[in-house]
């Protein structure tokens, strides 16, 4: 069972950049540095409640290269791919190949800090056919973290609410995303104003919100990503302080959530801040 995105990865230029603008944004440092020769990247990750955040960039030849080129032809920096974790990989493995459903091989990827402590996991690929342009992994559930220190919830990004993804072949994503990987469609819907159709998939406590949009040059691209905070005012307020620029406050489409677009967002990839707070000061 695909049970949780584990990791969502963002490609950048230049690591140390980014790396510092989110931690200002998370209100913590990466919790990992480190690389994968196998991957061929530099790695930096933030833990953020429901998953990981991992800052890559192209470091040497490797199993990634050429996607992370392909992907930087597209566009220079931005939101790259997401793992999903399974419980029980062979298994989820061996049901996705009597589907039929095209996947890599089981690779056991290597990892390293600075400290030269070295963690492997195991992940294979959805085939490139299925998921155009979303670089989607399925990895086990082996994972490793420190203890991070602890700070005021109010004024931290507590989690990922979603990840936006545009299409112009709604059809193909609703066979891959629920038929074939059994990720719940919680809503499917056309709206007769723009003559498009919306679809919101859950997967562990995350909404992957898929938009249609004709005449998309790709077949699928990642949008956005919405931040959460449960506290809005208090995480608004402290982000602002902080130098970060947001468009005007409004309500979100849940009832008692406040929503902002942030106006100048990491990496250029549209992202709003939502939380669960009814008024702003």
């Amino acid at each position: 069972m695909l049970s949780q995105i584990k990791n969502i990865f963002f490609v950048t230029d230049d690591i140390e950049k980014s790396s510092k603008e989110f931690s200002l944004f998370f209100s913590k440092e990466a919790y990992f540095k480190g690389f994968s020769n196998q991957l061929g990247v530099e790695i930096q990750i933030f833990s953020i409640g429901n998953l990981s955040i991992n800052i890559i960039s192209s470091f040497c030849e490797g199993l990634w290269s050429e996607k992370i080129l392909n992907f930087k032809k597209k566009r220079k920096e931005g939101l790259f791919g997401l793992e999903l974790m399974s419980d029980v990989i062979i298994n989820d493995y061996e049901n996705l190949k009597k589907l039929e459903i095209p996947v890599g091989e089981i690779e056991k990827i290597t990892i390293q800090d600075l400290k030269d402590n070295i963690y492997t996991h195991n992940s294979f690929s959805i085939d490139e056919s299925l998921v155009s342009n979303l670089n989607i992994t399925v990895s086990d559930n082996t994972n490793f973290s420190i203890e991070e220190e602890n700070h005021d919830p109010n004024t931290n990004i507590k989690s990922i609410n979603q990840v936006v993804i545009k299409t112009n072949n709604p059809d193909g994503i609703v066979n891959l995303f629920e038929k074939n990987l059994k990720i719940r469609l919680a809503l499917d819907k056309t709206f007769k104003e723009w003559s498009g159709r919306m679809l919101f998939f859950r997967v562990g406590g995350v909404t992957l919100e898929v938009i249609e949009e004709e005449g998309l040059n790709n077949l699928n691209e990642y949008y956005g990503i919405g931040w959460h905070s449960d506290n809005f005012t208090e995480c608004y307020e402290d982000l602002t302080q902080k130098g970060f620029s947001f468009s005007e406050i409004r309500k979100g489409r849940k009832p008692g959530t406040l929503v902002s677009t942030l106006n100048d967002p990491i990496l250029g990839i549209p992202a709003i801040l939502i939380g669960l707070d009814g008024e702003i000061s």
